[in-house]
């Protein structure tokens, strides 16, 4: 039988800041366009627009996979981007774990050590010629995030769905694990200046 491990079943090694993370949880049961016409040749006068009027606001950088990239609403530094940013983040993995390619979890938790194991697993599933069954995570309820400078951290419940590992002849090659309905769970953020963008610090489902 394949050792090729389920996403959710190895023990992470956690840094200092996310075993505090685990912790806390531990109690839970997780252009604008502007559009611009031509006047008719005249004196200038009064009601012309001015240049600042005119002036457009440049547009973020563009973060994570091009077909589906960090929405805007989740790159505002407070709680509702952090918050957007969260929910974002989880349909990335779930996205991922069916595509088998890691590097989106990593590219927006490049400090992450629980985002590089499971993006890890991705790649190591893929290059086997295997793939999951199950194991789609969606989230329960969330806490309002808590907001200190340039971080902050959210708390939450999480459903993962029953998760296997089948060759590609459908055949099981890891049995996995049964359905969680709610794992205790939480996620520190950091703001990244430079991208406009949260970037994930630490992560725990459970």
């Amino acid at each position: 039988m394949s050792t090729v491990p389920v996403r959710a079943c190895l023990a992470p090694a956690y840094p200092p800041a996310v075993r505090d993370l685990r912790w806390a949880v531990a109690g839970l049961a997780l252009v604008t366009a502007l559009v611009g016409g031509c006047s008719e040749k005249q004196e200038a006068n009064a009601t012309l627009p001015s240049t600042t009027a005119a002036e457009t606001t440049e547009a973020l950088p563009e973060i994570g996979p091009a077909d589906f990239p960090v929405p805007d609403e989740a790159r505002t530094k407070d709680a509702a981007g952090a918050e957007a940013f969260l929910r974002y983040y989880v349909e990335l993995s779930n996205r991922q774990q069916e595509q088998l390619d890691g590097q989106p979890l990593r590219d927006l938790g490049p400090e992450c050590q629980e985002c590089l194991r499971i993006a890890h697993n991705f790649d190591e599933v893929a290059a086997a010629g295997q793939r999951y069954e199950g194991g789609e995570i969606t989230l329960n309820d969330v806490t309002p995030p808590q907001m200190s400078g340039d971080r902050a951290t959210i708390i939450f419940g999480a459903r993962q769905e029953a998760v296997r590992i089948v060759d590609g002849a459908g055949k099981v090659v890891n049995p996995g694990l049964e359905a969680k309905p709610n794992l205790g769970s939480g996620i520190s953020l950091v703001w990244s200046a430079e991208d406009q963008t949260w970037l994930v610090e630490g992560l725990n489902i459970g």
